[in-house]
């Protein structure tokens, strides 16, 4: 989270300004939790209630695999939760920069692992991967405009081993 360390520390005077960073700053990291509790409860209206209407969800990595807007959302992770039992989503390196009072970015690292409901016929499936999101302030709070998930590695039951599926990330500002 980029904050001026000088407004922040010192002797200098309150600043409302850093304070309410920090407190966005918890807002945005509780709705990306909020986001991977409800992935994990097979819950695709919670997962939906993180984003805005006109929210785009990318998880090919910028390959264009794209959906865009809420009632697109709802039918993409709809069916995706549909092909598991139990998922459990893993987050850190949380690192939100503010582009202004209202707009937000942060990128995180993700682990998830997957049952397939075929199991034990249909191995589990791991996932390491970084999100790249938007957040944007609504009149009802933080919501997330943008996800894009950069898969780095996975295992699937397909492949035990894959190679060359690392997708180079752009540079992040």
């Amino acid at each position: 989270m980029l904050i001026n360390r000088e407004a922040a520390v010192g002797d200098q005077d309150y600043n409302p300004d850093v304070l309410r960073q920090l407190v966005d700053a918890e807002e945005i990291r509780r709705l990306k939790y909020a986001y991977c509790r409800a992935a994990d409860a097979m819950d695709a209206e919670g997962m939906l209630a993180v984003f805005t209407a006109d929210c785009i969800v990318d998880l090919s990595g910028g390959l264009g695999d794209t959906v865009t807007g809420i009632d697109a959302a709802r039918e993409f992770y709809s069916g995706a939760l549909s092909k598991f039992t139990v998922s459990s989503h893993h987050l850190s390196n949380m690192d939100i920069v503010f582009e202004s009072a209202d707009t937000a970015r942060m990128e995180s690292y993700l682990y998830s692992w997957q049952r397939y409901k075929e199991y034990p016929e249909r191995a589990d499936r791991h996932r390491w991967a970084r999100y790249r999101d938007l957040f944007r302030r609504t009149a009802g709070g933080w919501k997330q405009s943008k996800l894009v998930c950069y898969v780095a590695g996975e295992i699937i039951p397909e492949e035990l081993e894959r190679e060359d599926e690392t997708i180079p990330l752009p540079p992040w500002r």
